[in-house]
């Protein structure tokens, strides 16, 4: 099996835990949203606290996992708290997640961008897979470290177009894809 066939079945397992797991609307456990404060700066709390409860429980799995590996590293730690923070500036329910998980591998950045700029549902979902670029423009308004800002915009790119330090963003993408 192909390399690029194994990662498009991660990615699609990942997508289908995600969705499962999304139906719950439980909020995270009060621990884990203090740790959470404890590790952000206010205003990227601020922003971590408008996002869905599974986003934020998400989130948390994410950034514990990469805490596990590189424990020394609260960059990387608040980088897993806040790299779906784009989502907050769309408002969309699961339909919208489900039709841009499955359309984002289908389409251009073009016609996303132009999907973006309409409006009704086509806008709503282009703008909803621009939410890493959304994102990061949020967490440099917050102050964020500038490994987290990049993170937040280069999270599902491949890694040869990352431009981040290429540890961390291995730890991160793995617990990506891991954590649901």
């Amino acid at each position: 099996m192909s390399k690029s066939n194994t990662g498009n079945r991660t990615q699609l397992a990942h997508l289908v835990r995600r969705f499962f797991t999304s139906l719950g609307r439980t909020s995270p456990d009060v621990p884990d949203v203090i740790w959470a404060k404890g590790i952000l700066l206010e205003p990227e709390f601020e922003l971590w606290e408008k996002m869905t409860p599974s986003d934020q429980r998400h989130s948390i799995a994410v950034a514990q996992m990469a805490g596990n590996e590189l424990p020394d590293d609260v960059t990387v730690v608040r980088a897993g708290l806040l790299h779906d923070v784009g989502k907050i500036a769309v408002r969309s329910g699961l339909i919208t997640r489900v039709l841009a998980a499955i359309t984002k591998p289908l389409v251009t950045q073009h016609r996303i961008d132009r999907w973006s700029r309409g409006k009704g549902p086509l806008a709503t979902l282009g703008v909803f897979m621009a939410y890493p670029q959304l994102g990061a423009s949020m967490l440099r308004e917050a102050g964020s470290d500038e490994f987290i800002v990049r993170w937040a915009t280069e999270h599902h790119l491949p890694a040869a177009q990352w431009t981040v330090e290429r540890t961390r963003a291995e730890v991160l993408q793995r617990a990506d894809q891991f954590a649901v």
